[in-house]
């Protein structure tokens, strides 16, 4: 972890420095390394602003708190950063992790033919015209659509092409 911590218009004194070290501890359960943090310590007539930036792999983090005394900044932008890190950790936990490819597809020794088989789909099939299977395509997002044909009373196939046309294959039986 690398903390650089920077005064403009202020003596930092060690106590300072340290304050700003045993604050920043608090965040270290929270982050991934390498954490890189920038501390500006800031002192303009009345105000005196504390603004942190926190670099890591979780997430870039940025806090900015100004008061009249310079502890009392440091101690609210290290809350806020603090709330925004664990806010960001909770929510990488809870999120669901996507199983492996590998995972999903069965092998071929495990169940012989009928594992290349992943999912099945029924549906009934209502006769339609070609235009209205190239409506339905165009509302859908899928490839390939199976349907009835009325004209001819058999069933076709109506593809999505690369070019985005499309392709009609009739069955000869």
């Amino acid at each position: 972890m690398q903390v650089r911590i920077t005064g403009r218009n202020i003596d930092l004194t060690e106590a300072m420095k340290n304050y700003v070290q045993r604050k920043i501890k608090r965040l270290e359960k929270y982050l991934e390394e390498p954490i890189d943090i920038q501390v500006v310590l800031n002192v303009e007539k009345f105000r005196q602003i504390a603004e942190v930036n926190i670099s890591s792999k979780s997430g870039n983090f940025y806090g900015s708190e100004e008061s009249h005394d310079i502890y009392a900044s440091i101690d609210v932008v290290m809350d806020k950063l603090e709330e925004q890190v664990r806010r960001k950790k909770e929510k990488l936990q809870q999120r669901p992790r996507e199983p492996f490819i590998e995972e999903l597809t069965p092998s071929p020794e495990e169940g012989g033919e009928d594992s290349r088989v992943v999912e099945v789909k029924r549906f009934a099939m209502k006769p339609m015209s070609l235009e209205e299977a190239i409506l339905q395509m165009d509302l859908s997002q899928d490839q390939f659509m199976v349907f009835m044909n009325a004209d001819t009373n058999q069933v076709n196939v109506l593809y999505r092409r690369r070019d985005g046309r499309y392709g009609l294959i009739e069955p000869e039986l």
